[in-house]
């Protein structure tokens, strides 16, 4: 079917944001019987210690595997585990005011304060430049960097190396939050896993690698892999000693690691077929002056992250949306330094790109079944001339 009669299809039910979809029962219950067998349920039993081999082989990149009960836990742990030593002096991590509120969840439990910083205007990502910025201003109160694999898109490599470089001249650690990118490939071809000294990936419904909880944090430090081991179950050694003052429960059960082990089966065929979709979709709405994400071909597309024109597009478009029972969100039409407990936290620049991103920024359907039928019906609703 051609893009202009796909434009033209009626619609006929409500088309969701998202239409989660998690591995069935029948999958999850043949390795759960691994768990039922041994009587272990939790803390580190067949089906976890399954899963751990199997997420090392499958990213391949030398990194070691600690799964979470969610991704906000993993940044927690993450963050208390690479800024335990720093010196109360420093007393900020830097984060880019383009993500999701759990980065200042996560900083706010260390006991620091999130210093805001903006990302680049191509990749949307922490911005190499605002990040000197930063280090030049605040230098010596830097406790931490947390950057961003926001929509689950790999920032380009040339600036994750700088990333890499920048934190490795200041001796401060650099952990990467990529919640949805578990499955994005970097330019060499390669799964992420291994950025900065921790990365943590999201394994909840809406992701597409959906479990409906849990979460995974990996580095290639064993000190640093023993020493998240220990937060996650309360700060206990193998003596049942308690040697980590933030220890929390942070555990992934064996049910949720069962759930893990039957996703992975079917998993590339998940990231075939939402790359497919959203090739498609790309094709059909940058003639319609839609802008997309540096890097965006090499991410798992949660959603279809686009930009428009300006805010009096997007609110045109909303509007047609909402007439053609199309569910659109905007991601981060409010950025983090624009919420209220936020807004008198420290910020290493003005912020433009951000809020620019922020007031023109898009996110479109996106689910690994979505219908030809749909896709149509989410370009009619970009098409001002349809």
């Amino acid at each position: 079917m051609s893009v202009l009669a796909r434009r033209h299809v009626a619609p006929a039910t409500r088309l969701r944001y998202q239409r989660p979809q998690l591995p069935p029962m029948s999958a999850v219950a043949r390795y759960f019987e691994m768990s039922e067998a041994a009587h272990w349920y939790s803390n580190g039993g067949p089906c976890h210690e399954l899963l751990v081999e199997r997420l090392e082989q499958r990213m391949d990149n030398g990194a070691r595997a600690l799964p979470v009960g969610n991704a906000t836990l993993g940044l927690m742990v993450a963050l208390a585990a690479v800024t335990q030593d720093a010196s109360p002096l420093r007393d900020l991590i830097v984060t880019p005011s383009y993500t999701f509120a759990a980065a200042v969840a996560a900083i706010r439990w260390t006991g620091r304060q999130p210093l805001m910083v903006d990302v680049a205007p191509d990749h949307w990502q922490l911005d190499e430049h605002a990040l000197e910025q930063a280090f030049a201003r605040y230098g010596r109160r830097i406790a931490a960097v947390l950057a961003t694999s926001t929509f689950g898109t790999p920032a380009p490599e040339a600036t994750r190396a700088r990333w890499v470089e920048r934190c490795a001249r200041e001796g401060v650690p650099l952990v990467v939050d990529s919640a949805a990118a578990f499955g994005a490939i970097t330019e060499d071809g390669g799964w992420l896993g291994s950025q900065g000294d921790v990365e943590v990936f999201s394994f909840h419904a809406t992701k597409p690698f959906a479990t409906g909880e849990g979460g995974l944090v990996t580095t290639r430090s064993s000190e640093l892999r023993e020493r998240m081991a220990r937060l996650v179950n309360f700060g206990f050694d193998a003596s049942r000693t308690v040697v980590e003052a933030m220890g929390i429960n942070a555990k992934l059960s064996e049910m949720q690691c069962a759930v893990c082990l039957a996703a992975l089966d079917g998993f590339d065929e998940v990231l075939r077929a939402r790359r497919s979709r959203a090739a498609w979709l790309r094709h059909a709405l940058e003639p319609l002056g839609c802008t997309f994400q540096r890097n965006a071909e090499r991410g798992t597309w949660q959603s279809v992250p686009v930009l428009v024109r300006d805010a009096a597009t997007r609110e045109r478009i909303r509007r047609r949306a909402e007439a053609a029972d199309v569910e659109l969100r905007a991601y981060f039409e409010t950025p983090l330094h624009a919420h209220p407990p936020f807004t008198d936290d420290p910020r290493a620049d003005a912020l433009r790109v951000t809020d620019d991103l922020a007031s023109r920024c898009l996110s479109l359907p996106m689910a690994n079944d979505l219908r030809d039928d749909e896709m149509a019906r989410i370009v009619a609703v970009l098409d001002e001339e349809a």
